[in-house]
């Protein structure tokens, strides 16, 4: 199945754009920049990459002009939905018009039904012949797994308040990186819980932990788009077949999670699959299986 490359934005960001706001460029990478805008980071790619959480993807080519035409630091307005890149010579660098993008959902919504058992889906079996925790970036001690162990059986084994918060604190920022590897862990796996509609204390404990300010800015943003359901579009797009027969494209979209930035791909399917687990547990023993 071709991918179709369209300019897009993230439903995330539609009441934030209503408003007028003024930043710079905070960060920068091969396809894509970071700009800051009051307090919320806005990614901006080209059309090669996911679509971000708190993102919007623009023409290839003047992504890549805009990428070598400003620095971090650069100046960048949003007025009258329009967004404007100034380089350091304060000159107008690339405008986006934002009503032009077209806008695409994000979140994610709690199954109403489950056709089959998880243990029999195409996901369950093709997640579990991934070595993810081989090829993650998360730093592994003996607490570290034991609390992934802890993971696989909750919510069936209920934590108590202060336990999810522990494991929770634990992850979060825990790694190198601009998005530490436990970040990514507790976004694959918070996912999962949110499929499941199992993540109402989790999400508490998690918005507490948060606020805290601990991990980078750029994991932080993605975790507040979290906290209102918000993914990356490989996420949505991996989780939106977790019932899908069609195996080959599992495949692929598996294969394009975990290449995904240096170990960030990786990280994140350590998190679904140790989540996928927790909910076949918490579907077993509901079953009485």
């Amino acid at each position: 199945m071709n991918r179709v490359y369209k300019e897009e934005k993230s439903n995330y960001l539609r009441t934030f754009f209503k408003e007028n706001h003024v930043g710079v460029v905070h960060s920068k990478f091969d396809h894509s920049l970071n700009i800051k805008l009051g307090k919320q980071l806005v990614h901006v790619s080209d059309t090669l990459e996911p679509l971000s959480a708190f993102g919007i993807k623009a023409n290839d080519e003047k992504i890549h002009s805009l990428l070598k035409a400003v620095e971090i630091g650069d100046f960048v307005s949003c007025q009258n939905q329009v967004l404007t890149f100034y380089n350091s010579l304060n000159k107008i660098a690339l405008v986006i018009e934002l009503e032009t993008l077209a806008e695409t959902d994000l979140k994610l919504v709690p199954f109403d039904a489950h056709p089959q058992l998880i243990e029999e889906t195409v996901f369950f079996k093709e997640l579990m012949d991934i070595p993810v925790q081989m090829q993650t970036g998360l730093p592994m001690s003996a607490k570290t797994t034991k609390y992934l162990e802890n993971l696989r059986h909750y919510p069936t084994y209920a934590l108590t308040a202060n336990e999810q918060s522990v494991i929770i604190n634990h992850f979060l920022g825990r790694g190198i990186g601009l998005t530490p590897s436990g970040d990514d862990f507790l976004i694959g796996y918070t996912s999962l819980l949110i499929l499941f509609n199992q993540q109402h204390e989790w999400l508490r404990r998690l918005q507490q932990l948060v606020r805290s300010g601990k991990t980078t800015d750029i994991s932080l943003a993605y975790l507040n788009c979290l906290l209102e359901g918000g993914v990356n579009e490989n996420i949505k797009e991996l989780l939106d077949l977790f019932y899908s027969e069609d195996q080959q494209i599992l495949k692929k979209k598996i294969e394009r999670m975990r290449l995904f930035g240096h170990t960030s791909g990786t990280d994140t399917l350590l998190g679904i699959v140790t989540g996928t687990e927790a909910m076949n547990h918490t579907e077993k023993n509901s079953r009485g299986i």
